[in-house]
């Protein structure tokens, strides 16, 4: 146990190495890709107050509760449980998948979560709730709650981890239900106006790209990325 302990811990150093390097040379190569998240990002912006007016709108006991639910899949709890249940277990039973599983979704949400802080914290983008607008951004900042709108960390980590189980999977049925979660955890926060529309979308692709490269590094040559 304590050797696939330290052959998971070189595996994290390594990961931590090559995740953002082969992230940025899938933006940089994948133009196709890259320019229609540019442009939707960009029309995201666009929408952010029409999307605010509709969202907050939707008021009923149904709702409150399916968006509690959203808010809760994104604030790290689950990712952190299924990472210690499933990293545990396949290290006591000795089952390689459940154990891979389990270090695949601490990966995503360590170094999805570092890119959100970086973000959070240069862009100072002021949340929905401050009605300050939604083009108001105060620069650096690493203490000051109100400006980390940009980008959402809540939809960063329901991203990381539904990409990471729906890796899992061939089911399509099942992959959809994954992603349907991270989804509802993104409309929630504009729900519960903490972000803006651009914020979620915008933590949501970058923790698919990077839960996905994860993937790639766990299972492909590298070379091949």
């Amino acid at each position: 146990m304590k050797q696939l302990l330290n052959t998971d811990l070189k595996h994290i150093r390594d990961a931590l190495i090559k995740v953002y390097p082969l992230s940025f040379r899938k933006l940089t190569t994948k133009w196709v890709i890259t320019i229609s998240w540019l442009i939707a990002i960009l029309f995201a912006f666009y929408l952010d107050d029409a999307v605010r007016v509709i969202v907050t709108g939707i008021n009923n006991n149904v709702i409150d509760s399916v968006f509690a639910f959203g808010r809760w899949y994104g604030n790290g709890q689950p990712t952190l449980y299924l990472f210690a249940g499933l990293y545990i277990a396949g290290m006591v039973f000795q089952k390689y998948k459940l154990r891979e599983t389990g270090l695949l979704i601490g990966e995503a949400y360590v170094f999805s979560g570092l890119i959100t802080l970086i973000f959070k914290s240069a862009v100072g983008r002021m949340r929905p709730y401050t009605n300050k607008g939604d083009l108001t951004f105060e620069g650096w900042s690493w203490t000051n709650n109100d400006q980390f709108s940009y980008f959402s960390g809540h939809a960063s980590v329901a991203f990381a981890l539904s990409t990471i189980l729906a890796s899992t999977t061939d089911n399509k049925y099942l992959k959809t239900f994954y992603y349907s979660i991270a989804v509802i955890t993104c409309v929630s926060r504009i729900y519960h106006e903490q972000h803006w529309f651009s914020d979620v979308l915008t933590g949501a692709l970058f923790a698919y790209l990077i839960s996905n490269v994860l993937i790639a590094i766990h299972r492909e040559p590298v070379s091949e990325y």
